[in-house]
């Protein structure tokens, strides 16, 4: 008898549903306190965690210099030392970069919004950490340990800012569940992840390496910073560039329908994304990685795109019921964001493909042209003094076309990868013992 070989498909569809199962369930656990948050805590302190949110996503991004990435395809533990001590490095230096230049920017900063001055650095170097052990458990092959992750930090976020609202401890107060919710997820997964040699290994890598390490991955820095801030400008500064022209009330609105409209993202297609990138740094070639990813866009499609669109055109029916008739905002800005959603769904599993290809310059060039189609709208709304909804409308829209183009660039890499392997004669001889 000849025994089939597993379907790579499925062996995804495996490992991405037990990550998945940790995330549904704290995206679970944050969408069913959403309706008691919207009693605790006003429209304008939901505009005040948004603002801050999407600040340290946007800062927090770059908060290692983007140097996390480079975990990616590190086989030895030695130069995986040299890469953590180079990212807690970029930290420090980000960190103390980012809090003083809040300490100059204060007198600027409405009266609201000034303690965020002290703790926008503090989320911004735990978001460094925080996707500094996420990187090393996908690096090692710790899906479980990483999907626990996904359940711990929305979780305990949703846990204490509930907590906070019934003690009545103000808007604040979710900024403070927020960095205390980093807290507890870096030292519930750091002891799980590292080991004590781990720990004595990256304090006694040599700065000489660190540095030379720095040198050669120059491109992580130079490209993928600037690709990142327009990719998680894009996702973030919308509400906050809402908020200052239509009030932090809209703000609100939009960040309870963006953070709605994205949990089937969160939920389904980022864990197909951190599975994508395990399977990458388990080798395989490229042809391998190319048929899994044309596999991933039809899963991404039929369990993310159309559930999101459903979502969209029912949010009208929903949102009244389940947060109250002064939130009717939200579901009108849901029905608008749920095309984009639904492209961004697709987009998603290839997200890292030229961080793993080293092909950063690729993705810089594509989130420029993204920023473009974004922030166009936005800033012709506020000249031509339009109304939000109309915004928020061709935004969207933009939204959607750069998310398409970041599919395309994404396969095509891809595809251009394969082709001159494929002509080797190493390349063929692969393929014969495949056959």
């Amino acid at each position: 008898m000849i025994r089939l070989p597993q379907s790579p498909i499925g062996k995804v569809l495996r490992a991405a549903g037990g990550v998945s199962a940790m995330a549904i369930a704290g995206q679970l656990i944050l969408v069913a306190t959403i309706p008691v948050l919207a009693r605790l805590y006003s429209p304008a302190d939901f505009g005040l965690f948004t603002i801050y949110l999407s600040t340290v996503n946007i800062v927090g991004a770059v908060a290692a210099l983007r140097f996390e990435a480079s975990l990616y395809g590190v086989k030895s533990d030695a130069q995986a030392y040299v890469t953590v001590k180079l990212i807690l490095l970029a930290v420090s230096a980000t960190g103390v970069l980012a809090l003083t230049a809040g300490v100059m920017l204060s007198s600027t900063v409405p009266v609201r919004a000034v303690d965020l001055v002290w703790l926008v650095p503090i989320g911004m170097a735990g978001a460094g950490l925080v996707e500094t052990m996420n990187c090393w458990s996908l690096r090692a092959g710790l899906l479980r340990d990483f999907a626990l992750g996904r359940l711990i930090l929305p979780a305990t976020m949703a846990l204490l800012q509930l907590m906070f609202g019934i003690v009545h401890l103000g808007g604040e107060a979710m900024v403070h569940a927020h960095i205390l919710s980093q807290f507890i997820f870096i030292g519930f997964l750091g002891v799980r992840i590292f080991r004590w040699e781990d720990v004595c290994g990256i304090a006694r890598a040599p700065w000489q390496t660190v540095f030379e390490k720095a040198r050669r991955e120059y491109k992580f820095p130079l490209f993928d910073i600037p690709a990142t801030v327009a990719s998680f400008a894009i996702n973030n500064l919308p509400a906050i560039l809402v908020g200052s022209m239509f009030g932090t009330a809209y703000a609100g609105y939009l960040g309870v329908a963006s953070r709605l409209v994205t949990g089937p993202v969160t939920l389904i297609a980022t864990p197909l994304s951190n599975v994508f990138v395990a399977e990458a740094n388990k080798g395989g070639g490229r042809r391998h990685l190319l048929g899994l990813a044309r596999g991933l866009l039809i899963l991404a499609g039929g369990l993310t795109s159309l559930p999101i669109l459903a979502l969209g055109l029912a949010a009208p029916q929903l949102v009244v019921p389940l947060l109250g008739r002064p939130w009717l905002p939200a579901a009108e800005i849901m029905t608008a964001l749920a095309f984009m959603g639904a492209v961004q769904a697709l987009s998603t599993p290839l997200q890292d493909v030229p961080a793993l290809l080293r092909r950063q310059e690729v993705r810089l060039v594509v989130d420029a042209v993204r920023t473009v189609l974004v922030f166009g709208p936005l800033l012709a709304g506020a000249r031509a003094g339009w109304e939000p909804l109309t915004v928020i409308y061709l935004m969207a829209a933009g939204g959607a076309g750069g998310f398409f183009i970041k599919t395309a660039a994404s396969l095509y890499l891809l595809k251009q990868s394969v082709q001159p392997d494929e002509t080797s004669p190493r390349s063929r001889c692969i393929a014969l013992e495949e056959r």
